[in-house]
Parts: structure tokens; C-alpha cells; sequence
């Protein structure tokens, strides 16, 4: 695969600072890779691998899952649990567990822990001193040492106006670029969703008709589903099982309605037609789903499980949002052009009452205890709101021009306004008491007219008290820390419109007192090792894993050699001498190739176009070295290609070099060489 070497991004300003993550439950709005991604049961005696630390016992286990696993085979999807698969196999959903018990036998609970799955050399698991280097490598993240699986990380999803879903990785530093992958799509997306588990990505493609199915894990195309005409806002039902997908068609207006699609299987479900325009989606506690109808002024009730629209029930003109209140045990129905908001009793589904405020009302959401409502009006430039329990507003507050978009955190409101770069935080520790906010500038532009789309452009992280900001204007995604008065930070669009983001939770969490778990899509075949780390009380250790060869897949054309750094003098001052080395490794059987004579690199300078070439002496056991000396100030690459192996340059992971004179510059720049594997996309 070619390889591009990236710019350093040499702006501080530019730098995103990510947020602590601490052991706590992950909020809604972002995926979970936990326990919850449905996990088979196993006896206890199952924990395969047991040590002792520090007179702390440690079981150590992979568990399947038991969610349906869609393989393409041929021309029909079929998947892993209808081929009756128990073996763990490489691109199988599984669940790594560790397990924590203290001298007197009682779970440790609230555990800050670490671990990371990386390919074992040879047959050879780690022994102690290669363990520790492992564990010290991947907590430094020396991208010259990434482990071939993080267990401990998080993306931030963008999707952007153009048909793509950027991958970034926050917390990648300095010098190197934060994009970890992208997903090219069939047309641009319109809103998007995770599914319950965290492991699949949906996205509407109205242009297309279709909805994109995006494998969470891997970050590849599933298939394109016929999700109907003009596919737009989509909701999944509290389950996980279905997903409903707003059809606002146009040409067959007979069809508007809504698609349902099994989310396992992603097949078609049901199309159930409900009435004209736009449809907005929100679920009650009874099975049952409601739709907005914007042009008919109308809201079906369609029944979950019967898959049937019950009734329509009259809620203003120009609905064009909806929330349900588990407090209030009721739907409430934001009308844009006459400025009233219905409410219906998810009891009995009729019209119990209403709130009227004035023409222009364009966003609507509900606290997540149920017990406050706030909803926007983009012609007032306000947001109001309103008390569930009586039904009554009860507080407004002046926000920036045209406000469209609602998001939550644990402590505030985000209020999004086309019109002002400027976004405005609601403390909801002060409902009711003060009209006052804060807020705090997502740019130097205002979004206006590029704003376009379903997806919300604020994305809550997972310590529930900051958010990423897309901002189309400038093409950034900003990081806020809430308290601050400005961005810590921005992560650039690579050449794309950023429009939405979303975090992807691929950490580690508790489910259980003293178990904690991890959902992975297993990575090739082979044995691995599982470098284990706790801060408090300190303990690390390596257990090992294997991967069984998985027959369903097609087998991937590998690189002739794998490259691994092994010693790289990274950090060097102008005119002395820098020896690099790295080591090249067999894929097939993951042991050193030793003997190449012809490995030859070329180096360049990032800021120019001189190339400086050199021959790679083989030094044994698969090690391979070179001297360079950097003629001046700069970020220098070194690719390696093997004329033998038909090796071209950019085909392997690069080596950086930074040449720094402390006459000119006191910054100690970190370790940011990117030499990890390729990966196959």
C-alpha cells in the first residue's frame, strides 16, 4: 500500500489536548466497546490465564460475542453464528476481559487500566524485560512503537460535506498527522448513527437512496442499503434492534414515510408510509415510534412491534422536531411556523396539551431525567425553556443569530447558531434561577449557509465536560474544555468541509466489580501479546493471545517484509551523525529476514525537494542500520525500499528524523516517527 509522508503541522495553536479519561461511565452520545456489545457467558473456571502481582490476582480471557457477524460469502451475506463458529478468528467480534481480586478475594473496583494487543516475535511470547519495554513504548505513544491493537483509545468521527467519514486519532501530538483513516462513501451523508453496541456506523445518503452500514472496528463499507427515497434523519429504536430511517420523498409522495432496517442483519424490515415532507423520529417507553409528517402538520404512531402505524395525531403546522420526557411520560412536538409546541401522552397518544411561543422554533430536547425541555428559535435568536412537569416556560435566553442545533454534556447546553462563530453554553445547574450564559468561540467564521445537514455538528467527549465542535466555515473541528474561554485546540479537515463529529469510545470500562472489558474485532492471525498496566497499585504483565486463520476470509496480498524501528536516534543536532535502525520481519511467519543486501533508503528533507540516498548494511537477526547526518535545521523521512523484494519507497513505513540546533530553538520535540505496520485499507 503507498504511503504518503505527511507535513508537520507546525502550529501550536493547532494542537488538540485530549481529555482525561477517567473511570466512569461513558455518556450516551458516544459509542461504547463494552460489555454491553452482547457477550457470551462463560463458566468461571473459563478464565484461561491467571497471575499474581504484587499479591494481586489477575485472570486474564477472550470471550465471542454473540452478536450476528455478516460475512460476504459469494454472493450471499452470511455470517459467523449461522456457520456455527466457536473458534476466536481473525475479523470475529470478541471481547477481551481482566479480571482483578485483591489478597482477601474481594473485587478491586475503580481501576485505572491499560492494555494493548501486539504481535509476539516468532513464536515467542514476552518475557519480562520485553514486556516492560513494550508497556513503557505504548504509554510514551512512540508511534515508532504503536502495538497492533490499542485497547485503551478513542476516534473522533467527522463527517463532511463531501462523501467521507474522517477517522482522527486526538491524541496523537505534535509533527504528525492526526488522521487515522477515512471511509470514502457513496455520497455525502446527511445524518448518521452508532448502533446500540458501538460497532456499526449508519449513514443516510439521500442524493443516493441509499444508507451506508460502516463496521465500527474496522472502518470499512459493510454495504449500501436501499433505505428508500431520500433517506434523511434516522433514529434507532431503545432495543438496538431496528433502525428507522425518514424517507422524504418527493417523486412518490404516496412513499414518505419511514424504512425500518434490522440492524444485525441490515436488511429490510418494513417501509411503513406516513404522510409528506420531512420526518423527525423519537421513541416512547410503551414500543412505540413517532414520526413527524412536516408538510401534513401530523405525527404518526406506529407500534414497534407490530411494525404498523397506529394512528396520525394533528401537531401544528411545519413540525419540525420531537422529544420524548420520561418524566412528563409524553411526546413534545416543536412547530416551526406557528410556534407552538404540542404535547401527546405516550399513555394514550393523544393531545394533552401545549405551549405556545413564537413563529420560528427550529430545535427541540428534552433533559436526559426528563424533567426540562429547551427548545430553539432560529427568527428570535433565542432558546427557551420550559418545565415538564407544568407544562409552562419558564426562563429564555438570547443566544447568537439563528440557532438550529441542541447538544448536552453533564453540565451544559451547547446551543450551535448559523449566524455566529460563537457557541453558547446553558449551565444546567442553574435552570430556572438565571437567564445568564457563557460561550465561547468555534472559529472565526460564522457556519451560515454550510451548515446544511441532520448531524449534529457538537460531539460531547467522553469525560462529559468537553465537546468537539465542527465548524464548516473554517474546515476545523474544535476541541473546548468547558471553563475555559477558548478552544485547547482544532484538528484541520485534511482538504475536506467538516460538518458533524462523533466520538467512538474504543477504551476499556468496568461491567462488572473487578471485570473489565474491551470490544475488538479480532486483528490477523497469529500469536499476540497482551501487555497489561495499572497504575494504582502499580502492576504490569504480558499474558498472550492467538488468532485462528478464518476461512470465510479472502486472504490479503501481504508486503514482502514488514519495517519496525528498533533503534532510531530520532532527535539530533545539524552535522552530527544519526544512525537509524529497524528491523525487517517475514509477515507470513513473523520472524526476522535476514541477509537482503540491496535494502536501500532514501531521505528527505519535509520542507524540500533534495533527496540523499543510502544503503542499509544487514547487521543480523534481521536488523538492518544506516548513518545519515542532517545538513541543517528540519524534519527529515527516511523510506526504504528493497529493488529484490519489489519494495518501492512509501511502500513501508517511514522513519523521521528532527534535526534541531539549540543556538536556534530550546523545544525538546517528542518521539513522533510513524512506524507502525501498514495498515490494509
Amino acid at each position: 500500500m503507498q504511503q504518503s509522508v505527511p507535513l508537520p503541522d507546525d502550529d501550536p495553536a493547532h494542537k488538540v489536548a485530549p481529555p482525561e479519561q477517567k473511570p466512569r461511565e461513558a455518556p450516551a452520545t458516544a459509542a461504547r466497546s463494552g460489555a454491553d456489545s452482547g457477550v457470551a457467558t462463560p463458566s468461571d473456571g473459563d478464565w484461561r490465564q491467571t497471575t499474581k502481582v504484587s499479591g494481586v490476582k489477575v485472570d486474564f480471557r477472550g470471550v465471542p460475542s454473540l452478536k450476528d457477524v455478516i460475512i460476504q460469502r459469494g454472493p450471499v451475506p452470511v455470517s459467523l453464528n449461522e456457520l456455527g463458529s466457536s473458534e476466536m478468528v481473525e475479523g470475529q467480534p470478541a471481547v477481551l476481559q481482566f479480571r482483578f481480586t485483591d489478597a482477601a478475594g474481594a473485587p478491586m473496583t475503580g481501576l485505572r487500566v491499560a492494555a494493548w494487543m501486539d504481535r509476539a516475535v516468532g513464536a515467542h511470547t514476552a518475557d519480562a524485560a520485553v514486556c516492560h519495554s513494550k508497556i513503557q513504548s505504548f504509554l510514551q505513544m512512540q508511534l515508532s512503537a504503536r502495538p497492533d491493537v490499542d485497547l485503551n483509545t478513542y476516534y473522533v468521527l467527522v463527517l463532511t460535506q463531501e462523501p467521507s467519514v474522517l477517522v482522527v486519532d486526538p491524541r496523537i501530538g505534535f509533527g504528525s498527522s492526526k488522521l487515522y483513516t477515512a471511509v470514502d462513501l457513496e455520497a455525502p451523508g446527511n445524518d448518521w448513527i452508532l448502533s446500540r453496541n458501538g460497532d456499526r456506523i449508519f449513514i443516510s445518503m439521500p442524493s443516493v437512496n441509499h444508507v451506508a452500514a460502516i463496521d465500527a472496528m474496522t472502518f470499512k463499507v459493510l454495504g449500501n442499503i436501499d433505505a428508500g427515497e431520500k433517506p434523511s434523519r434516522m433514529s434507532l429504536q431503545p432495543d438496538g434492534r431496528f433502525l428507522w430511517i425518514g424517507n422524504d420523498a418527493t417523486e412518490k409522495p404516496a412513499t414518505s414515510g419511514v424504512t425500518v432496517i434490522d440492524a444485525a442483519t441490515l436488511r429490510v424490515a418494513a417501509r411503513i408510509p406516513t404522510g409528506k415532507g420531512h420526518h423527525e423520529i423519537a421513541f416512547d417507553e410503551n414500543q412505540n415510534v413517532y414520526v413527524t409528517n412536516q408538510e401534513d402538520g401530523t405525527v404518526s404512531i406506529i407500534s414497534t412491534q407490530k411494525l404498523s402505524k397506529l394512528q396520525d395525531v394533528t401537531a401544528g403546522k411545519d413540525p419540525v422536531a420531537l422529544a420524548y420526557s420520561s418524566r412528563g411520560k409524553s411526546i413534545y412536538v416543536a412547530s416551526g411556523t406557528d410556534g407552538k409546541i404540542t404535547v401527546i401522552s405516550a399513555e394514550n397518544q393523544k393531545v394533552t396539551g401545549g405551549l405556545a411561543a413564537k413563529p420560528g422554533l427550529t430545535a427541540l430536547r428534552i433533559t436526559p431525567d426528563g424533567r426540562w425541555g429547551f427548545v430553539a428559535n432560529g427568527k428570535e435568536s433565542n432558546v427557551l425553556l420550559f418545565d415538564v412537569s407544568s407544562s409552562k416556560f419558564i426562563q429564555k435566553y438570547e443566544v447568537g443569530r439563528f440557532p438550529d442545533q441542541l447538544a448536552f454534556t453533564d453540565s451544559y447546553v451547547y446551543v450551535r447558531s448559523r449566524g455566529s462563530e460563537h457557541v453558547t453554553l446553558i449551565p444546567l445547574s442553574e435552570v430556572g434561577s438565571t437567564s445568564q450564559t457563557a460561550e465561547f468561540p468555534a472559529g472565526e467564521v460564522a457556519p451560515g449557509a454550510l451548515a446544511e445537514g441532520l448531524a449534529s455538528p457538537v460531539a460531547p467527549s467522553l469525560d462529559g465536560a468537553s465537546a468537539f465542535v465542527a465548524n464548516p466555515a473554517d474546515r476545523r473541528v474544535y476541541y473546548y474544555q468547558e471553563g475555559m474561554a477558548a478552544p485547547m485546540g482544532s484538528i484541520e479537515g485534511y482538504g475536506k468541509t467538516p460538518k458533524a463529529a462523533m466520538v467512538l469510545d474504543r477504551s476499556i470500562h468496568e461491567t462488572a466489580p473487578g471485570v473489565y472489558s474491551v470490544a475488538l474485532r479480532l486483528p490477523k492471525p497469529g500469536v499476540y501479546d497482551v501487555p497489561l498496566f495499572v497504575d494504582a497499585p502499580s502492576m504490569s504483565h504480558c499474558f498472550d493471545y492467538t488468532v485462528q486463520v478464518n476461512p470465510l476470509l479472502k486472504k490479503e496480498k501481504l508486503d514482502p517484509v514488514y519495517l519496525r524501528a528498533v533503534k532510531n536516534n530520532l532527535q539530533v543536532k545539524p552535522g552530527e551523525p544519526a544512525q537509524l535502525q529497524f528491523t525487517l520481519i517475514d509477515p507470513e511467519t513473523m520472524k526476522p529476514r535476514d541477509g537482503i543486501r540491496d535494502v536501500e533508503v532514501t531521505v528527505l528533507l519535509a520542507e524540500g525537494l533534495r533527496q540523499m540516498r543510502f544503503s542499509a548494511d544487514p547487521v543480523g537477526e534481521g536488523l538492518y542500520q544506516f548513518t545519515f547526518t542532517p545538513p541543517k535545521d528540519g524534519v527529515y523521512y527516511a523510506m526504504v525500499q528493497i529493488p529484490s523484494l519489489k519494495v518501492k519507497a512509501n511502500q513501508l513505513p517511514y522513519l523521521m528524523i528532527r534535526a534541531i540546533d539549540p543556538a536556534t530553538s530550546d523545544a525538546k520535540l517528542p518521539d513522533q516517527s510513524n512506524n507502525d505496520q501498514p495498515r490494509k485499507e
